[in-house]
């Protein structure tokens, strides 16, 4: 007799729109306060729109005041990368616990499985999306020379014909790994490049490499993407990849205590 074998049950929280600050916050709250075996995949959207920066880049990289008079939210992100428009996309976060095996992978591998299972979820829209092996080094002139995230690459990034559909970044907190990342829908993405300082230089260069590295899910179907259409594809290839269930719960009272007493980090750090 065959021996069922108990699927894994991950938890998913959709949490809906919210500004940057909550948004970063969240991310990692659930990153630090991950002390059970559970992995989570959650996913979001931002309003308003927000300019979020890599932990260590500079807010002088980005014209502040051009930002408040258009309404655009600035916060830092817990992990490294470049600046980046939070505009019509579908963000994803997974956190996996310290308790958890998976943990315990190198965090390249790691950033591999948990890209792999995006791809398998895009590939129910996009069959020709692909994780593709990119050969560029942070330290290369062409990478500090960029402020804008998309416009560079990591070692794999998610690929339609050679261009980003999916930016992704990855840190490991004491309690548990945090990967997120943006799933382009739509083509506002490009507008970061209205709201860099003038002291980054060639701009127009800059939007050139940007729409050359580029393209969205939009651009690519040739119709409106809708956030929950993106969300079902993305829960299925992780069901699929990782031979898990969801259940879906949202956050809790005291997740959402310490995440407003996070709150207070990202807001300050905005208005300097």
């Amino acid at each position: 007799m065959v021996q069922k074998v108990e699927k894994q049950i991950w938890r998913f929280i959709d949490s809906g729109a919210a500004d940057g600050s909550f948004n970063m916050a969240t991310d990692e709250v659930m990153a630090t306060l991950a002390p059970l075996s559970q992995p989570v995949l959650r996913v979001y959207r931002w309003h308003p729109f927000t300019i979020s920066i890599g932990y260590n880049q500079n807010f002088d990289d980005l014209d502040t005041t051009k930002c408040e008079q258009k309404g655009i939210g600035l916060v830092r992100r817990p992990t490294g990368g470049r600046a980046i428009l939070h505009a019509h996309e579908v963000t994803y976060c997974v956190i996996i616990p310290r308790g958890h095996s998976l943990f315990g992978e190198n965090p390249p591998e790691l950033y591999n499985q948990i890209s792999s299972a995006i791809v398998k979820g895009l590939k129910y829209m996009l069959p020709e999306v692909i994780l593709e092996r990119k050969e560029v080094s942070q330290s290369s002139p062409r990478y500090n020379q960029q402020v804008a995230c998309f416009a560079t690459s990591a070692k794999y990034e998610i690929h339609y014909e050679s261009k980003k559909v999916v930016g992704s970044a990855q840190r490991r907190f004491r309690n548990g790994l945090l990967q997120h990342g943006s799933i382009i829908l739509g083509d506002e993405h490009l507008q970061i490049l209205e709201y860099l300082s003038r002291r980054n230089g060639n701009l127009q260069r800059s939007r050139n490499l940007l729409q050359a590295n580029t393209v969205s899910m939009e651009r690519i179907l040739k119709r409106r993407i809708e956030y929950q259409e993106i969300v079902k594809c993305i829960k299925a290839g992780f069901e699929n990849h990782f031979g898990i269930l969801f259940e879906e719960r949202s956050l809790s009272q005291n997740e959402l205590r310490v995440i407003e007493e996070l709150k207070l980090k990202y807001l300050l750090e905005e208005e300097l």
